[in-house]
């Protein structure tokens, strides 16, 4: 297998997916394929290459897929519905992986999640439908034969700034479940680890952070080193089910607090950080960093 030198990233302007893309640009050429060029340039470094393109276009992928050597793939499915007729994570891969026939793909890396991960689903009481859409397009992966790494992450601690609504951080559910909680710094080197030596890499991979800490501690500590003036609110999940029968949105908002609430996931990653380096993240490291970064853009208007 030839080194990896441009890689592909589909989902680059996502919440995990600019991090991802633009610690890639600093070991590879990146080209990231997008729906919205402008949105990407205010987003990525200039160094990454921008091409427009959709997952519903199979000519137009193959175009904008031509002449990179690997993937990286950050898709999502947010909805409860198990029968809508398109999900990026199941058809969108079935056309991606159409449209990249005949070209020189070696290998394909994808962010999943530890409930798409073989070895927890014995864990899990009642899996979610992001969950069951994204293991099927695993599949469709896997069957093309090209080397392939499906990352399983825990939650990331980007989540918690988004949880801020006015003067205080919220949750829905149970806050007792303990989370292996991982930053995107973390996660996006063991990506660019795993682009440098795609052969080491194994077929599924999770991905978790350095401490398992209760959701409660979680919040606790994010506002102390971020804002201790937020206050903590947690919703019971029995209202946001009520509201999600009139809502489609906040009805997946329920969904999927009532499966983070319903399970606490084992240790699985001991494999990961042998092979890629221990995470090196604190919550506490985070919350810090996002608040100097506040600070700093506060200072700059």
């Amino acid at each position: 297998m030839k080194p990896i030198t441009k890689i592909a990233v589909i989902g680059a302007t996502g919440r995990l997916g600019a991090p991802v893309a633009t610690e890639l640009a600093r070991h590879f050429e990146v080209r990231a394929v997008v729906r919205s060029p402008s949105k990407a340039r205010r987003m990525l470094p200039d160094t990454v290459e921008i091409v427009q393109a959709d997952l519903r276009d199979v000519p137009g992928l193959r175009t904008a897929l031509d002449g990179v050597d690997a993937l990286y793939l950050n898709l999502a499915t947010e909805t409860a519905d198990p029968n809508l007729p398109f999900y990026e994570e199941r058809e969108g891969v079935r056309n991606l992986m159409t449209a990249i026939q005949g070209l020189d793909i070696q290998y394909i890396a994808k962010i999943g999640a530890l409930g798409a991960y073989p070895p927890a689903l014995g864990h899990i009481k009642q899996n979610i439908v992001p969950n069951i859409i994204r293991m099927e397009g695993h599949k469709i992966i896997a069957d093309s034969g090209i080397r392939h790494t499906f990352f399983a992450p825990t939650h990331f601690m980007e989540l918690l700034p988004f949880m801020i609504s006015g003067r205080a951080i919220q949750w829905i559910g149970n806050t007792r479940v303990r989370i292996w909680w991982i930053s995107a710094a973390d996660y996006a080197r063991w990506v660019v680890e795993a682009f440098q030596n795609p052969e080491a890499m194994p077929e599924h991979c999770p991905v978790q952070g350095p401490e398992a800490i209760s959701v409660r501690q979680a919040l606790e500590r994010f506002i102390k080193n971020y804002d201790p003036s937020l206050k903590i609110r947690v919703a019971p999940l029995w209202v946001m089910r009520m509201i999600g029968l009139f809502n489609p949105k906040m009805k997946f908002v329920a969904h999927l607090f009532a499966y983070f609430g319903d399970h606490e996931d084992p240790f699985y990653a001991r494999e990961t950080w042998e092979k890629l380096g221990r995470p090196t993240t604190t919550l506490e490291m985070f919350a810090r960093r996002l608040r100097q970064s506040r600070n700093l853009q506060q200072s700059v208007k």
